[in-house]
Protein backbone atom coordinates (compact mmCIF):
# COMPACT_ATOMS: atom_id res chain seq x y z
CA UNK A 1 0.00 0.00 0.00
CA UNK A 2 1.57 3.57 -1.21
CA UNK A 3 2.62 5.78 1.78
CA UNK A 4 -0.11 8.50 2.03
CA UNK A 5 -0.79 11.56 3.80
CA UNK A 6 -3.92 13.28 4.58
CA UNK A 7 -4.98 16.94 4.16
CA UNK A 8 -8.28 18.76 5.05
CA UNK A 9 -9.51 21.34 2.90
CA UNK A 10 -9.52 24.68 4.31
CA UNK A 11 -11.50 27.65 3.52
CA UNK A 12 -10.18 30.48 1.21
CA UNK A 13 -11.61 33.01 4.16
CA UNK A 14 -9.33 32.11 7.15
CA UNK A 15 -6.60 31.15 4.81
CA UNK A 16 -4.29 33.61 5.63
CA UNK A 17 -4.48 33.66 9.39
CA UNK A 18 -4.42 29.82 9.19
CA UNK A 19 -1.11 29.42 7.39
CA UNK A 20 0.90 29.09 10.11
CA UNK A 21 -0.94 26.62 12.12
CA UNK A 22 -1.00 24.17 9.31
CA UNK A 23 0.61 21.85 10.77
CA UNK A 24 -1.46 21.21 13.25
CA UNK A 25 -4.59 20.40 10.89
CA UNK A 26 -2.32 17.65 9.05
CA UNK A 27 -2.55 14.77 11.02
CA UNK A 28 -0.56 11.27 10.29
CA UNK A 29 -3.16 9.08 11.91
CA UNK A 30 -6.09 10.91 10.26
CA UNK A 31 -8.00 8.87 8.08
CA UNK A 32 -6.81 9.77 4.12
CA UNK A 33 -9.47 10.76 1.50
CA UNK A 34 -10.63 7.47 -0.27
CA UNK A 35 -9.07 7.39 -4.18
CA UNK A 36 -11.73 6.78 -6.50
CA UNK A 37 -11.99 3.56 -8.27
CA UNK A 38 -14.68 4.19 -10.88
CA UNK A 39 -14.56 7.67 -12.84
CA UNK A 40 -14.84 9.28 -15.90
CA UNK A 41 -11.90 10.88 -18.11
CA UNK A 42 -11.18 14.84 -18.35
CA UNK A 43 -9.19 15.20 -21.72
CA UNK A 44 -7.60 17.85 -20.15
CA UNK A 45 -5.45 19.13 -16.99
CA UNK A 46 -7.12 20.82 -14.59
CA UNK A 47 -6.95 24.40 -14.27
CA UNK A 48 -5.13 25.48 -10.59
CA UNK A 49 -4.44 28.82 -9.05
CA UNK A 50 -0.95 29.23 -9.17
CA UNK A 51 -0.38 27.75 -12.40
CA UNK A 52 1.76 24.99 -11.70
CA UNK A 53 1.31 23.10 -14.74
CA UNK A 54 4.38 21.81 -17.04
CA UNK A 55 7.15 23.84 -14.16
CA UNK A 56 10.59 22.90 -13.65
CA UNK A 57 11.12 23.90 -9.56
CA UNK A 58 14.84 23.20 -7.25
CA UNK A 59 14.71 20.50 -5.16
CA UNK A 60 14.38 22.47 -1.77
CA UNK A 61 11.91 24.56 -2.78
CA UNK A 62 8.22 25.10 -0.85
CA UNK A 63 5.37 23.03 -1.08
CA UNK A 64 3.35 24.48 -4.56
CA UNK A 65 0.20 25.17 -2.81
CA UNK A 66 -2.56 25.82 -5.23
CA UNK A 67 -6.42 25.82 -5.61
CA UNK A 68 -8.47 24.20 -8.01
CA UNK A 69 -10.14 26.22 -10.68
CA UNK A 70 -12.67 23.68 -11.76
CA UNK A 71 -16.55 23.44 -10.38
CA UNK A 72 -17.39 20.30 -8.38
CA UNK A 73 -19.04 19.00 -5.15
CA UNK A 74 -15.61 16.90 -3.67
CA UNK A 75 -12.15 16.99 -4.59
CA UNK A 76 -9.03 14.64 -4.39
CA UNK A 77 -5.57 15.15 -5.22
CA UNK A 78 -2.83 12.75 -5.38
CA UNK A 79 0.88 14.02 -5.40
CA UNK A 80 3.34 10.40 -6.85
CA UNK A 81 6.55 10.38 -8.25
CA UNK A 82 8.70 7.61 -9.66
CA UNK A 83 8.42 5.75 -6.25
CA UNK A 84 6.02 3.82 -4.04
CA UNK A 85 5.54 7.36 -2.07
CA UNK A 86 2.39 9.32 -2.54
CA UNK A 87 0.41 12.40 -0.98
CA UNK A 88 -3.21 12.22 -0.61
CA UNK A 89 -4.86 15.77 -0.10
CA UNK A 90 -8.57 16.53 0.12
CA UNK A 91 -10.75 19.77 -1.10
CA UNK A 92 -10.43 22.41 -3.00
CA UNK A 93 -7.41 24.13 -1.50
CA UNK A 94 -4.45 21.90 -1.62
CA UNK A 95 -2.15 22.01 0.76
CA UNK A 96 1.13 19.76 0.82
CA UNK A 97 2.78 18.72 4.30
CA UNK A 98 6.03 20.70 3.80
CA UNK A 99 8.12 16.91 5.49
CA UNK A 100 6.15 14.74 2.85
CA UNK A 101 6.82 17.24 0.24
CA UNK A 102 10.48 17.50 0.62
CA UNK A 103 10.85 13.28 0.96
CA UNK A 104 8.90 13.18 -2.20
CA UNK A 105 11.23 15.59 -4.07
CA UNK A 106 14.51 14.16 -2.37
CA UNK A 107 13.05 10.94 -4.21
CA UNK A 108 12.51 12.15 -7.50
CA UNK A 109 15.64 14.42 -8.87
CA UNK A 110 15.77 14.53 -12.28
CA UNK A 111 12.26 13.18 -12.45
CA UNK A 112 8.53 14.34 -12.82
CA UNK A 113 6.33 14.07 -10.14
CA UNK A 114 2.36 14.17 -10.85
CA UNK A 115 -0.56 15.80 -9.37
CA UNK A 116 -3.72 13.93 -10.37
CA UNK A 117 -6.74 15.45 -9.41
CA UNK A 118 -10.35 14.11 -9.12
CA UNK A 119 -13.41 16.07 -8.83
CA UNK A 120 -17.07 14.76 -8.04
CA UNK A 121 -19.97 16.44 -9.72
CA UNK A 122 -23.65 15.02 -8.99
CA UNK A 123 -22.26 11.77 -7.17
CA UNK A 124 -19.84 11.07 -10.18
CA UNK A 125 -16.29 11.20 -10.18
CA UNK A 126 -13.90 12.37 -12.90
CA UNK A 127 -10.80 12.12 -13.46
CA UNK A 128 -7.92 14.65 -14.91
CA UNK A 129 -4.69 14.56 -16.94
CA UNK A 130 -1.81 14.40 -14.46
CA UNK A 131 -0.32 17.63 -13.98
CA UNK A 132 3.19 17.07 -14.55
CA UNK A 133 6.21 19.08 -12.40
CA UNK A 134 10.05 18.41 -13.34
CA UNK A 135 12.11 18.33 -10.27
CA UNK A 136 15.54 19.78 -10.83
CA UNK A 137 18.45 18.46 -9.39
CA UNK A 138 19.80 22.16 -9.28
CA UNK A 139 18.94 23.43 -5.74
CA UNK A 140 18.58 27.44 -5.79
CA UNK A 141 19.81 29.51 -3.16
CA UNK A 142 17.47 29.14 -0.17
CA UNK A 143 17.08 32.82 0.93
CA UNK A 144 15.22 35.67 -0.98
CA UNK A 145 15.15 39.74 -0.19
CA UNK A 146 12.75 41.94 -2.13
CA UNK A 147 10.90 45.35 -1.33
CA UNK A 148 7.48 45.31 -0.29
CA UNK A 149 5.61 48.32 -1.40
CA UNK A 150 2.51 49.55 -2.12
CA UNK A 151 2.04 49.56 -6.23
CA UNK A 152 1.71 53.44 -6.81
CA UNK A 153 4.91 54.57 -5.58
CA UNK A 154 2.81 57.97 -4.98
CA UNK A 155 3.77 58.96 -1.78
CA UNK A 156 6.00 56.16 0.37
CA UNK A 157 3.25 54.56 2.24
CA UNK A 158 4.22 51.41 3.87
CA UNK A 159 7.66 49.74 2.65
CA UNK A 160 9.26 46.82 4.05
CA UNK A 161 12.97 45.28 3.25
CA UNK A 162 11.71 41.42 3.68
CA UNK A 163 13.52 37.97 3.65
CA UNK A 164 11.83 34.64 2.73
CA UNK A 165 13.62 31.32 3.34
CA UNK A 166 12.29 29.25 0.02
CA UNK A 167 12.46 26.04 1.80
CA UNK A 168 9.67 27.16 3.66
CA UNK A 169 7.46 29.63 4.37
CA UNK A 170 8.74 31.28 6.73
CA UNK A 171 9.26 35.36 6.19
CA UNK A 172 10.70 38.10 8.03
CA UNK A 173 10.88 41.66 7.84
CA UNK A 174 14.28 43.58 8.59
CA UNK A 175 13.25 46.94 7.77
CA UNK A 176 10.42 48.51 8.46
CA UNK A 177 9.30 52.10 7.54
CA UNK A 178 6.43 51.90 10.16
CA UNK A 179 9.32 52.95 12.48
CA UNK A 180 10.06 56.07 11.02
CA UNK A 181 7.55 58.44 9.37
CA UNK A 182 8.48 59.96 6.13
CA UNK A 183 11.43 57.28 5.14
CA UNK A 184 11.62 55.46 1.72
CA UNK A 185 14.29 52.53 1.55
CA UNK A 186 15.87 51.55 -1.77
CA UNK A 187 16.23 47.37 -2.75
CA UNK A 188 18.47 45.11 -0.48
CA UNK A 189 21.80 43.73 -2.65
CA UNK A 190 24.40 41.49 -1.28
CA UNK A 191 28.16 40.49 -2.08
CA UNK A 192 27.73 36.92 -4.20
CA UNK A 193 25.02 35.65 -2.02
CA UNK A 194 26.37 36.75 1.29
CA UNK A 195 23.88 38.19 3.87
CA UNK A 196 27.32 39.53 5.84
CA UNK A 197 28.07 41.88 3.07
CA UNK A 198 25.67 43.71 2.27
CA UNK A 199 23.70 47.42 1.80
CA UNK A 200 20.58 49.14 1.43
CA UNK A 201 19.69 53.18 1.39
CA UNK A 202 17.51 55.12 3.43
CA UNK A 203 15.72 58.74 1.98
CA UNK A 204 13.58 60.94 4.18
CA UNK A 205 14.14 61.04 7.91
CA UNK A 206 17.65 59.41 8.99
CA UNK A 207 19.25 58.97 5.33
CA UNK A 208 21.56 57.31 4.46
CA UNK A 209 23.35 54.22 2.88
CA UNK A 210 23.17 51.08 6.15
CA UNK A 211 26.22 49.04 5.02
CA UNK A 212 26.72 45.57 6.48
CA UNK A 213 30.47 44.46 6.54
CA UNK A 214 31.37 41.27 8.21
CA UNK A 215 29.23 41.56 11.12
CA UNK A 216 29.34 45.43 11.73
CA UNK A 217 26.42 47.90 10.32
CA UNK A 218 27.56 51.54 9.51
CA UNK A 219 25.91 54.52 7.56
CA UNK A 220 27.60 56.30 4.69
CA UNK A 221 26.90 59.70 3.68
CA UNK A 222 27.73 59.31 0.02
CA UNK A 223 26.12 61.83 -1.57
CA UNK A 224 29.32 64.51 -1.40
CA UNK A 225 31.07 64.08 -4.35
CA UNK A 226 27.63 63.99 -6.34
CA UNK A 227 25.47 65.48 -4.53
CA UNK A 228 22.90 62.63 -4.79
CA UNK A 229 23.53 59.19 -2.59
CA UNK A 230 24.13 55.98 -3.82
CA UNK A 231 21.36 54.79 -5.69
CA UNK A 232 22.04 51.78 -7.27
CA UNK A 233 24.32 49.60 -6.27
CA UNK A 234 26.48 46.84 -7.24
CA UNK A 235 28.93 44.68 -5.47
CA UNK A 236 32.19 43.40 -6.79
CA UNK A 237 32.20 39.77 -6.83
CA UNK A 238 35.28 39.45 -4.64
CA UNK A 239 37.19 42.92 -4.19
CA UNK A 240 35.61 45.50 -1.22
CA UNK A 241 34.41 47.35 -3.89
CA UNK A 242 30.70 48.89 -4.61
CA UNK A 243 30.15 50.38 -8.08
CA UNK A 244 27.10 52.04 -8.24
CA UNK A 245 24.92 55.20 -9.63
CA UNK A 246 24.47 58.64 -8.25
CA UNK A 247 20.82 59.49 -9.32
CA UNK A 248 18.68 62.17 -8.80
CA UNK A 249 14.84 60.73 -9.26
CA UNK A 250 11.79 61.95 -10.23
CA UNK A 251 8.66 60.35 -10.97
CA UNK A 252 5.47 61.71 -13.74
CA UNK A 253 2.18 60.08 -13.52
CA UNK A 254 -0.22 59.87 -16.62
CA UNK A 255 -3.73 59.72 -16.72
CA UNK A 256 -4.29 58.41 -19.79
CA UNK A 257 -1.04 56.55 -20.58
CA UNK A 258 -1.31 52.60 -20.45
CA UNK A 259 2.01 52.88 -18.51
CA UNK A 260 0.67 54.93 -15.70
CA UNK A 261 4.21 56.54 -13.92
CA UNK A 262 7.41 57.66 -15.05
CA UNK A 263 10.52 57.50 -13.42
CA UNK A 264 13.50 59.44 -14.39
CA UNK A 265 16.94 60.67 -13.84
CA UNK A 266 17.82 64.21 -14.02
CA UNK A 267 21.61 63.70 -13.03
CA UNK A 268 23.40 60.57 -12.49
CA UNK A 269 27.33 59.51 -11.88
CA UNK A 270 28.49 56.79 -11.82
CA UNK A 271 31.08 55.87 -8.77
CA UNK A 272 33.11 53.41 -7.03
CA UNK A 273 33.37 53.14 -3.63
CA UNK A 274 36.19 51.43 -1.61
CA UNK A 275 34.31 49.66 1.72
CA UNK A 276 38.20 49.06 3.34
CA UNK A 277 39.58 52.37 2.50
CA UNK A 278 35.89 54.34 3.29
CA UNK A 279 36.79 56.17 -0.39
CA UNK A 280 34.80 57.16 -3.27
CA UNK A 281 36.47 56.77 -6.53
CA UNK A 282 34.04 58.37 -9.54
CA UNK A 283 34.04 56.75 -12.03
CA UNK A 284 31.64 58.81 -14.82
CA UNK A 285 30.60 62.41 -14.41
CA UNK A 286 29.02 64.36 -17.23
CA UNK A 287 25.98 66.54 -17.83
CA UNK A 288 24.29 65.27 -20.27
CA UNK A 289 25.12 61.36 -20.09
CA UNK A 290 22.99 59.86 -17.44
CA UNK A 291 25.11 56.20 -16.11
CA UNK A 292 22.54 54.16 -13.86
CA UNK A 293 22.73 50.19 -13.24
CA UNK A 294 25.97 48.82 -13.43
CA UNK A 295 26.50 45.09 -13.00
CA UNK A 296 29.70 43.38 -12.89
CA UNK A 297 30.44 40.04 -14.66
CA UNK A 298 31.58 37.34 -12.69
CA UNK A 299 35.52 37.28 -12.52
CA UNK A 300 35.19 41.18 -11.57
CA UNK A 301 36.74 42.54 -14.72
CA UNK A 302 34.21 44.06 -16.17
CA UNK A 303 31.33 46.39 -15.25
CA UNK A 304 28.35 46.68 -17.58
CA UNK A 305 25.94 49.96 -17.29
CA UNK A 306 23.20 51.68 -18.92
CA UNK A 307 24.10 55.11 -20.10
CA UNK A 308 21.29 57.57 -22.18
CA UNK A 309 21.70 61.25 -24.02
CA UNK A 310 19.66 64.26 -23.54
CA UNK A 311 20.96 67.72 -24.09
CA UNK A 312 18.94 70.23 -21.85
CA UNK A 313 18.03 73.69 -22.09
CA UNK A 314 18.23 74.74 -18.08
CA UNK A 315 20.17 77.57 -16.81
CA UNK A 316 23.75 75.74 -15.35
CA UNK A 317 24.98 78.56 -13.68
CA UNK A 318 23.54 77.21 -10.13
CA UNK A 319 24.34 73.81 -7.97
CA UNK A 320 23.77 70.77 -9.13
CA UNK A 321 20.53 70.46 -7.01
CA UNK A 322 19.30 74.11 -8.07
CA UNK A 323 19.38 72.66 -11.77
CA UNK A 324 18.30 69.46 -11.17
CA UNK A 325 14.75 70.84 -10.68
CA UNK A 326 14.65 73.09 -13.50
CA UNK A 327 15.96 70.10 -15.81
CA UNK A 328 12.98 67.57 -14.23
CA UNK A 329 10.81 70.16 -15.40
CA UNK A 330 11.72 69.79 -19.29
CA UNK A 331 12.64 65.91 -18.85
CA UNK A 332 9.18 65.30 -17.77
CA UNK A 333 7.70 66.48 -21.14
CA UNK A 334 10.53 64.81 -22.94
CA UNK A 335 10.63 61.09 -21.55
CA UNK A 336 9.72 59.35 -24.18
CA UNK A 337 12.90 60.76 -25.97
CA UNK A 338 14.89 58.89 -22.97
CA UNK A 339 16.32 55.46 -24.06
CA UNK A 340 19.37 53.94 -22.23
CA UNK A 341 22.51 52.06 -24.34
CA UNK A 342 24.45 49.22 -22.70
CA UNK A 343 28.10 49.70 -22.36
CA UNK A 344 30.96 47.71 -21.28
CA UNK A 345 34.52 48.87 -19.06
CA UNK A 346 36.73 46.92 -18.84
CA UNK A 347 38.39 47.13 -15.05
CA UNK A 348 41.52 46.75 -13.97
CA UNK A 349 41.71 45.23 -10.01
CA UNK A 350 45.46 46.06 -9.44
CA UNK A 351 45.03 49.67 -10.13
CA UNK A 352 41.03 50.21 -9.95
CA UNK A 353 40.73 51.52 -13.00
CA UNK A 354 38.63 51.12 -16.17
CA UNK A 355 38.86 51.52 -20.08
CA UNK A 356 36.60 54.00 -21.94
CA UNK A 357 32.98 52.38 -22.42
CA UNK A 358 32.26 50.17 -25.17
CA UNK A 359 28.54 49.93 -26.68
CA UNK A 360 27.37 47.09 -26.46
CA UNK A 361 23.70 47.43 -27.05
CA UNK A 362 23.04 51.19 -29.35
CA UNK A 363 19.92 52.83 -28.24
CA UNK A 364 20.08 55.21 -30.61
CA UNK A 365 20.74 52.64 -33.55
CA UNK A 366 17.26 50.47 -32.47
CA UNK A 367 14.94 53.07 -30.36
CA UNK A 368 14.59 51.15 -27.43
CA UNK A 369 16.15 51.34 -23.90
CA UNK A 370 18.14 48.77 -22.35
CA UNK A 371 18.36 48.44 -18.57
CA UNK A 372 18.72 45.76 -15.54
CA UNK A 373 21.77 44.42 -17.04
CA UNK A 374 22.40 40.91 -15.16
CA UNK A 375 25.09 38.69 -15.76
CA UNK A 376 25.30 34.79 -15.30
CA UNK A 377 27.87 33.25 -12.95
CA UNK A 378 29.89 31.57 -15.69
CA UNK A 379 30.45 35.01 -17.80
CA UNK A 380 28.53 33.79 -20.92
CA UNK A 381 24.89 35.63 -21.02
CA UNK A 382 23.69 38.90 -20.13
CA UNK A 383 20.19 39.01 -19.40
CA UNK A 384 18.81 42.76 -19.44
CA UNK A 385 15.37 44.49 -20.11
CA UNK A 386 14.20 45.86 -22.98
CA UNK A 387 11.42 49.07 -23.17
CA UNK A 388 10.43 51.06 -25.87
CA UNK A 389 11.82 54.54 -23.97
CA UNK A 390 13.34 55.39 -19.91
CA UNK A 391 15.17 53.48 -17.32
CA UNK A 392 11.44 52.17 -15.25
CA UNK A 393 10.36 49.53 -16.80
CA UNK A 394 8.07 48.04 -13.77
CA UNK A 395 5.45 49.97 -15.47
CA UNK A 396 5.85 49.45 -19.06
CA UNK A 397 3.54 46.99 -20.22
CA UNK A 398 5.81 46.39 -23.32
CA UNK A 399 9.20 45.33 -21.49
CA UNK A 400 10.48 42.24 -21.87
CA UNK A 401 13.89 40.31 -20.93
CA UNK A 402 16.16 39.63 -23.42
CA UNK A 403 19.25 37.43 -23.64
CA UNK A 404 22.92 38.19 -24.93
CA UNK A 405 25.04 35.61 -25.39
CA UNK A 406 28.45 37.29 -24.77
CA UNK A 407 30.18 34.68 -26.13
CA UNK A 408 28.48 33.98 -30.00
CA UNK A 409 26.79 37.60 -29.82
CA UNK A 410 23.15 36.13 -30.24
CA UNK A 411 20.51 38.36 -28.89
CA UNK A 412 16.92 37.42 -28.48
CA UNK A 413 13.73 37.76 -26.52
CA UNK A 414 13.38 35.28 -23.39
CA UNK A 415 10.06 34.31 -25.05
CA UNK A 416 9.63 31.22 -22.90
CA UNK A 417 9.45 33.92 -19.93
CA UNK A 418 7.88 36.80 -21.11
CA UNK A 419 4.34 37.37 -20.65
CA UNK A 420 2.29 40.42 -21.54
CA UNK A 421 2.62 41.91 -19.06
CA UNK A 422 6.18 44.14 -17.18
CA UNK A 423 8.98 41.76 -17.09
CA UNK A 424 11.83 43.98 -15.21
CA UNK A 425 14.67 43.67 -11.86
CA UNK A 426 16.07 40.00 -12.09
CA UNK A 427 19.21 37.97 -10.67
CA UNK A 428 20.71 34.92 -10.73
CA UNK A 429 21.27 32.62 -8.01
CA UNK A 430 24.92 31.20 -7.03
CA UNK A 431 25.35 28.40 -9.47
CA UNK A 432 23.61 30.29 -12.76
CA UNK A 433 21.06 27.66 -13.02
CA UNK A 434 18.24 29.91 -11.70
CA UNK A 435 16.51 32.52 -12.42
CA UNK A 436 14.53 35.25 -9.91
CA UNK A 437 12.83 38.32 -11.72
CA UNK A 438 9.53 40.51 -11.37
CA UNK A 439 6.67 40.64 -13.56
CA UNK A 440 3.03 41.98 -13.56
CA UNK A 441 1.50 39.25 -14.95
CA UNK A 442 -1.92 38.09 -13.74
CA UNK A 443 -3.72 41.30 -12.64
CA UNK A 444 -1.58 43.48 -14.10
CA UNK A 445 -1.57 45.68 -10.91
CA UNK A 446 1.06 44.23 -8.93
CA UNK A 447 4.25 43.00 -9.38
CA UNK A 448 5.55 39.48 -7.84
CA UNK A 449 8.17 37.43 -7.88
CA UNK A 450 8.81 34.23 -10.66
CA UNK A 451 11.78 31.59 -10.95
CA UNK A 452 12.99 29.97 -14.44
CA UNK A 453 15.66 27.20 -14.47
CA UNK A 454 18.26 28.03 -16.71
CA UNK A 455 20.42 25.51 -18.40
CA UNK A 456 24.07 25.99 -19.57
CA UNK A 457 22.89 27.03 -23.40
CA UNK A 458 20.78 29.52 -21.88
CA UNK A 459 17.44 28.00 -22.37
CA UNK A 460 14.75 29.09 -19.67
CA UNK A 461 11.36 26.80 -18.50
CA UNK A 462 8.40 27.81 -17.83
CA UNK A 463 8.30 30.25 -15.02
CA UNK A 464 6.21 29.38 -11.76
CA UNK A 465 5.05 32.23 -9.24
CA UNK A 466 6.94 32.22 -5.70
CA UNK A 467 5.13 29.87 -3.40
CA UNK A 468 2.79 30.70 -0.67
CA UNK A 469 1.66 29.06 2.26
CA UNK A 470 -2.40 29.25 0.82
CA UNK A 471 -3.20 30.82 -2.50
CA UNK A 472 -5.68 33.32 -0.44
CA UNK A 473 -2.64 34.69 1.05
CA UNK A 474 -1.20 35.46 -2.65
CA UNK A 475 -5.07 37.05 -4.05
CA UNK A 476 -4.93 39.23 -0.65
CA UNK A 477 -1.86 40.59 -1.10
CA UNK A 478 -2.01 44.04 -2.29
CA UNK A 479 1.59 44.52 -1.78
CA UNK A 480 4.35 44.80 -4.88
CA UNK A 481 7.53 42.95 -4.33
CA UNK A 482 10.05 44.34 -5.61
CA UNK A 483 14.09 43.37 -7.13
CA UNK A 484 14.11 40.22 -5.92
CA UNK A 485 17.72 38.92 -4.34
CA UNK A 486 19.00 35.35 -3.65
CA UNK A 487 21.10 35.14 -1.08
CA UNK A 488 23.24 31.98 0.22
CA UNK A 489 21.72 32.33 4.05
CA UNK A 490 19.46 34.61 6.56
CA UNK A 491 20.94 37.93 7.20
CA UNK A 492 22.31 37.65 10.25
CA UNK A 493 20.57 41.28 12.54
CA UNK A 494 17.22 41.00 13.60
CA UNK A 495 14.88 44.00 12.12
CA UNK A 496 15.08 45.86 15.55
CA UNK A 497 18.75 45.98 15.82
CA UNK A 498 18.68 47.09 11.82
CA UNK A 499 15.96 49.89 12.92
CA UNK A 500 17.66 50.92 15.52
CA UNK A 501 21.04 51.35 13.43
CA UNK A 502 19.24 53.22 11.17
CA UNK A 503 17.61 55.51 13.68
CA UNK A 504 20.76 56.24 15.88
CA UNK A 505 23.74 55.59 13.69
CA UNK A 506 25.18 58.72 12.52
CA UNK A 507 26.06 58.79 8.96
CA UNK A 508 29.82 59.16 7.86
CA UNK A 509 31.60 60.78 4.66
CA UNK A 510 33.80 58.94 2.55
CA UNK A 511 36.94 60.87 1.48
CA UNK A 512 37.01 61.30 -2.60
CA UNK A 513 39.36 60.07 -4.20
CA UNK A 514 40.65 61.13 -7.74
CA UNK A 515 39.34 59.21 -11.05
CA UNK A 516 41.38 56.75 -12.39
CA UNK A 517 41.38 56.35 -16.13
Amino acid sequence: MPKQYFIRPISLLFAALLALAAAALISGCAKPPEIPEQYGRQPNAPSIFPDYVSVTIPPNIAPLNFRIEEEGDDFVTVISGRGERSIAAGGKSVRIPERAWKQLLSENLGQKITFTVYVRRDQEWSRFEPIEVTVSPDRVDPYLTYRRIEPGYIIFGRIRLEERCLENFKTRPFFDNAAFSGSCANCHCCQSGNPDRSLFHVRGENTGTMLRWDGKLKKLDTAARSGFSMTYPAWHPTLPLIAYSSNNTRQCFHSLDLNKIEVFDSFSDLMLYDVEKDAIIPVLETEDLYETFPAWGPDGTQLFCSVAKLKTSEDRSGTRKESAVARANEMMDRHKEIRYSLVRMRFDPETYSFSEPEVLLDAEGTSSSYVHSRVSPDGRFLVYVKADYGTFPIWHHESDLWLLDLKTGENRPLEEVNSRSAESVHSWDSSGRWLVFSSRRGTGQFTRTYFTHFDAEGNCTKPFLLPQASPAIEESDRYSQNLPELMSGPIPDSGGAVNRAVRYTKAVKPTVAEPKR
